[in-house]
C-alpha cells in the first residue's frame, strides 16, 4: 500500500484516480458539473483529513469513501430521499482488484499516449463524450455507464436496476445510437 508521506499529493490524487471518481459520481448524480464539484470537494476533504489516513486501505478505497458522505451530503442537501444502499456498492472494487497490485501499483501499466496532440484530443474526445452521455435518459445513462464504464454484466445490471434482459438490451441499443449520433455531430463531424 502507498502511504500518504511517499509523495503523494492531491495532483498525484487527481491523476491517479479522478476519473474514477467522477464516473463514480457521475453514475449517482447524472450531472457533470455536480459530480466534478463532488470530487473537488473529496479531495479537499482528502488533503485536511491526510493525515488521518491509516493505510489500511488503499488512496482509491479512502477516497471513495469520502466520496460516498459527499454524496450523501450532497443528496440530503437537495432534500431527496434516497436508498442509502443505491450508494454503497458492496462489490465496487471487486473488478479493480484484477488492475491493480496490493500495494496499489499498476499489475500491467496502460501504455502513454503516443504524442502530446493525441493526449489532447483524447481529452477533448471526453468532454464531448460526457456532454453527450448527459444528453440521455437517466435510466440510459446508468444502464450505459454500468456497463461500459463499471463493467458489470447483464445479469447484474437486471438485478440492481430490476430490469429484465430485453430491457438492458433496449436501453444499451437506445443509449449507443443516441450517443454515436451525439458524437458524430459533435465529434466526428
Amino acid at each position: 500500500m502507498t502511504t500518504m508521506n511517499d509523495g503523494l499529493n492531491t495532483q498525484t490524487w487527481l491523476d491517479e484516480h479522478g476519473d474514477y471518481l467522477f464516473s463514480y459520481a457521475l453514475l449517482r448524480v447524472k450531472d457533470t458539473h455536480v459530480a466534478e464539484d463532488l470530487v473537488q470537494e473529496t479531495l479537499l476533504a482528502a488533503v485536511t483529513a491526510r493525515n488521518t489516513f491509516s493505510n489500511q486501505s488503499t488512496v482509491r478505497t479512502w477516497l471513495t469513501g469520502i466520496l460516498k458522505h459527499k454524496l450523501i451530503d450532497h443528496f440530503r442537501r437537495q432534500g431527496r430521499e434516497i436508498v442509502i444502499a443505491d450508494l454503497i456498492d458492496q462489490n465496487e472494487d471487486d473488478h479493480l482488484d484484477r488492475f491493480f497490485e496490493a500495494n496499489g501499483r499498476w499489475i500491467e501499466k496502460p501504455e502513454a499516449f503516443p504524442d502530446p496532440e493525441s493526449a489532447f484530443q483524447q481529452k477533448q474526445f471526453w468532454k464531448v463524450f460526457q456532454d453527450c452521455l448527459s444528453g440521455l435518459k437517466p435510466r440510459q445513462a446508468e444502464v450505459f455507464l454500468a456497463k461500459e464504464i463499471h463493467g458489470m454484466s447483464n445479469e447484474e445490471i437486471c438485478k440492481h436496476f430490476s430490469l429484465n434482459p430485453t430491457n438492458v438490451w433496449v436501453l444499451m441499443h437506445r443509449a449507443r445510437l443516441s450517443l454515436h449520433k451525439c458524437l458524430k455531430i459533435h465529434w466526428i463531424d
